[in-house]
């Protein structure tokens, strides 16, 4: 983070300007210009990663740049966000600043790590609140904290440092209701916070809900099949939880609702007539990229800068996790392991979940913004806790768990040792 002097090709450019506006109680809105502080970070270190050949320099290092030598001329796309990382990285960079004299840049990218080690103690939390062994809670979180992708989100100031925390509390809030140990409201209040903090957030809240579902129709179909004595298995049922239609409702539409809200405050308050040059190209919707995408969460997932399953910096350890985590998913969805209702309907959920995102993602930003985009690792990272849960009831036995643990000191060794991004 102090050493690699370039802003990540992230936006970053974008949100430590809205960071350091955050510090003056600035919040960005649409039309808004960087300021100069952003504009001279651009200039003087320049965009991009380690080699020199591929980072650019947005206009001649000094303490004033012009609109004209400026991303999009000068405009800020960062009001796409709400305020509230923008404002958390402020208010956690100013100690930093403060005490230990760091540039704003540093002391914002340090922020990054915080996030990643909540995401981390949060996963090993939900990991063993869902039955899995200590050895598994352990490893897991730091062999996925170990992936390529982390280095890309919690290394630089970007909203996306918050994946592993918001999609782990967002999961294990739905498990949870589901099992009869909470109620409706964490789910709700967690997916309002996330959807609100980044907008992407909103597709763990949704592959949350297709798990209910699911679970739901899971549940009717066994009761019904009890009911009319088609079933051997089907018994026992009756302590399984099924939400009250008035529940039902408030889970599905007060988290959608939610998520819209910094898209309706910011709809309404336009800070100038904007000539903003668009940041990406219209939706042009095709059958193929449409189904091409259905793979993309599995291989990018880990990757990094990487794309199509190349990661950045090169490593076989994303793969390798994709691998193991896809075959505990696949294992307790369609294989005759032991597996309760909830787990196996979680399963079956998480694969059909992880396949739509990609084909989602295209359409989404195609019908709610107009424009065309693919499908970023960045983006389908707040769905790793969706695999991981699988993995509780799979991994159990003492060997199981040392090979895991084996694996995830060598991931650990690899991140650590090999510190470029490129």
């Amino acid at each position: 983070m102090v050493r690699h002097l370039p802003l990540s090709i992230v936006d970053e450019f974008q949100y430590i300007d809205a960071v350091n506006k955050a510090q003056r109680w600035d919040v960005v809105l649409t039309g808004d210009k960087t300021d100069q502080y952003a504009r001279v970070l651009a200039a003087c270190r320049g965009v991009g990663f380690d080699n020199p050949s591929t980072v650019i320099h947005q206009g001649v290092c000094a303490p004033y740049v012009p609109d004209s030598d400026t991303f999009i001329y000068g405009y800020t796309s960062a009001d796409i966000h709400s305020p509230a990382y923008f404002f958390l990285t402020g208010w956690m960079s100013w100690p930093l600043k403060r005490f230990l004299h760091m540039e704003l840049i540093t002391a914002a990218r340090l922020t990054g790590a915080v996030w990643l080690w909540l995401g981390m103690v949060a996963l090993a939390w939900m990991l063993r609140r869902l039955g899995a062994r200590w050895g598994v809670a352990v490893a897991l979180p730091i062999a996925v904290a170990s992936m390529p992708g982390f280095r890309l989100t919690n290394a630089y100031v970007t909203p996306d440092a918050l994946n592993l925390l918001a999609g782990t509390l967002i999961i294990a809030s739905m498990v949870l209701y589901v099992r009869g140990e909470w109620g409706i409201w964490p789910f709700i209040g967690i997916s309002i916070v996330f959807s609100f903090v980044k907008f992407q957030n909103v597709f763990c809240v949704v592959a949350a809900l297709v798990f209910l579902g699911w679970y739901v129709v899971t549940v009717l179909v066994r009761r019904h099949l009890t009911h009319h004595g088609d079933s051997d298995d089907a018994g026992g049922d009756g302590h399984l939880r099924l939400p009250r239609l008035w529940e039902g409702i408030a889970l599905v539409v007060l988290p959608l609702a939610g998520s819209m809200i910094w898209m309706v405050i910011r709809s309404h308050t336009v800070a100038a007539v904007v000539d903003r040059p668009p940041l990406d190209p219209p939706a042009n919707l095709d059958g193929l990229t449409v189904f091409s995408s259905m793979d993309d969460a599995y291989q990018l997932v880990f990757a990094g800068t990487g794309w199509s399953g190349v990661t950045s910096p090169w490593s076989i350890f994303p793969n390798v996790l994709v691998a193991l985590l896809v075959a505990g998913t696949v294992a307790t969805a369609m294989f005759d392991v032991k597996a309760d209702v909830v787990e196996r309907a979680f399963a079956r959920s998480a694969l059909l979940s992880c396949t739509a995102v990609g084909p989602m993602t295209i359409l989404l930003f195609a019908i709610v913004f107009g424009a065309s985009t693919g499908v970023l690792n960045r983006y389908v990272m707040v769905l790793i806790p969706v695999l991981v849960v699988p993995l509780c009831g799979r991994v159990t036995g003492r060997v199981a768990q040392g090979l895991l643990g084996v694996f995830a000191v060598g991931a650990l060794y690899y991140a650590v040792h090999f510190t470029y991004i490129n």
